[in-house]
């Protein structure tokens, strides 16, 4: 049965009568209750009412004990400010005019204030008190940003996803407002990126900061505050000024890759200093491809070697090893390094059918294999066995390494020729010079 306003009179009547619903109780000798005797009967007393209303989500009976404890005895309990938002908000959401709306906020926001005052936790507290303030009148943004950004900075990466969401909405009124500038919002935006990457790492099932970051991600790209032309301009002197700031150099990397400007020279250089603080194989593989945008192609071996070193699974090292090769044989023309490092590729992935075609491309790309003109053909023989080999490790490259073997079949030796070398089809047969490769003679059709 509900707790009706007699009930709640009678309970008054009871308890500041001595009627000991508390048992030998304490709050009579307890100076948080009130004053003296009587004043901390009543303050039992109204705590046992709006605690029963509260409970049967009463909240319109709830309010006036509620508020009679929050004036005179608030710091009896932190729940008096628990529950008094919702209760107050409750109000507010049913005031009959503007003025009761305007009381009822006055209230709430003094209760956040009177909680800071008994129980402590500022930035938690600001924190909901700008979502509060924001939520329910949008037009005072500006005074709750300046909640919301006192909070993150008392609590910086422990600040709640919830709190964390509702300062990026701030920031974003504060830019259609224009009391923020592109910088600002840059710069608010890394640092929210920041705090929640780190709870992310150290939490990464937690479905609210995994949604906290989305929605963040999602204003922030409609803001349309970021792009190359003003992330290169406000971050390269900071750079400049100071390149071992690993939380900066991090900061340009993230905010630049995020707004598609990776091929900016200040991107490369801020990922080369984070590598040199902290290496790591996919940062080192990255950094090899940045360097082939500009064509620093002994610059993108080195981030090869490293990736290969540091990396500890077998197909991305694999990976590693067939992209170093293929740089070293198109760009650097060493044919026979290129061909080991294919080979240590296959080693640790002998499914790697790209491997085997880049050897025999590498095969067939042989001009100089010999020392008259039957010698330098037989290169072709090497060339097609790798790509039939491709073809056998790899089932999916088969359409196009029959193209390629139908292309080179064409260079074979002809019949004539085997034959004025005293050799006819299916001998076995040396490649020369560095391919080495031991193969078999074939004619051209």
């Amino acid at each position: 049965m509900k707790l009706t306003k007699s009930i709640g009179v009678a309970l008054i009547a009871m308890i500041t009568g001595g009627v000991s619903a508390y048992g030998q109780a304490s709050y009579l000798s307890n100076p948080k209750y009130g004053p003296d005797e009587d004043s901390r009967k009543e303050c039992a007393a109204n705590i046992s009412m709006y605690s029963e209303y509260y409970k049967q989500k009463n909240y319109r009976d709830a309010l006036e004990p509620w508020k009679q404890v929050f004036s005179k005895c608030p710091a009896v309990s932190k729940n008096t400010f628990i529950r008094g938002v919702r209760i107050v908000k409750e109000a507010y959401a049913k005031a009959p005019n503007a003025e009761a709306k305007k009381n009822m906020l006055d209230t709430l926001m003094l209760l956040y204030d009177r909680r800071i005052e008994h129980f402590g936790e500022r930035g938690a507290v600001l924190g909901s008190k700008a979502q509060d303030l924001y939520t329910l009148t949008p037009d005072r943004y500006e005074e709750a940003y300046g909640y919301s950004k006192e909070c993150l900075d008392l609590l910086k990466d422990k600040t709640s996803a919830s709190d964390l969401f509702f300062h990026m909405s701030l920031v974003n009124a504060m830019f259609t407002n224009q009391k923020l500038d592109a910088e600002r919002v840059i710069e608010s935006y890394s640092m929210l990126s920041d705090y929640l990457d780190t709870q992310i790492a150290a939490a990464p099932a937690d479905e609210k900061l995994q949604s906290a970051k989305t929605s963040i991600d999602a204003i922030f790209a409609q803001m349309g505050v970021a792009n190359c032309s003003n992330l290169v301009p406000l971050f390269t002197p900071r750079f400049e000024a100071n390149p071992d700031d690993l939380a900066l150099c991090k900061k340009i990397r993230n905010l630049m890759q995020a707004n598609r400007c990776t091929a900016e020279p200040l991107f490369l250089k801020a990922s080369v200093a984070v590598f040199k603080a902290e290496p790591t194989a996919s940062l080192a593989y990255d950094i090899a491809h940045l360097y082939r945008g500009v064509k620093g192609y002994k610059e993108m071996e080195h981030y090869y070697n490293q990736a290969i070193e540091l990396e500890q699974d077998s197909a991305r090292r694999a990976k590693y090893y067939y992209e170093l090769a293929t740089l070293t044989f198109s760009e650097f023309k060493h044919y026979a390094q290129a061909r080991s490092l294919a080979q240590k590729a296959i080693a640790l992935n002998p499914s790697f059918g790209e491997a085997y075609r880049l050897i025999g491309d590498m095969y067939a790309s042989e001009r100089n294999c010999g020392s008259d003109d039957f010698a330098r053909k037989t290169v072709y023989w090497a060339a097609v066995d790798k790509y039939a080999k491709a073809k056998e490790v790899d089932p999916s490259m088969t359409e196009s390494m029959n193209t390629l073997i139908g292309t080179y079949t064409q260079y074979f030796p002809s019949k004539e020729d085997i034959f004025f070398h005293d050799l006819k089809a299916g001998d076995s047969y040396s490649v020369g010079c560095w391919i080495g490769e031991r193969t078999v003679v074939r004619e051209r059709k």
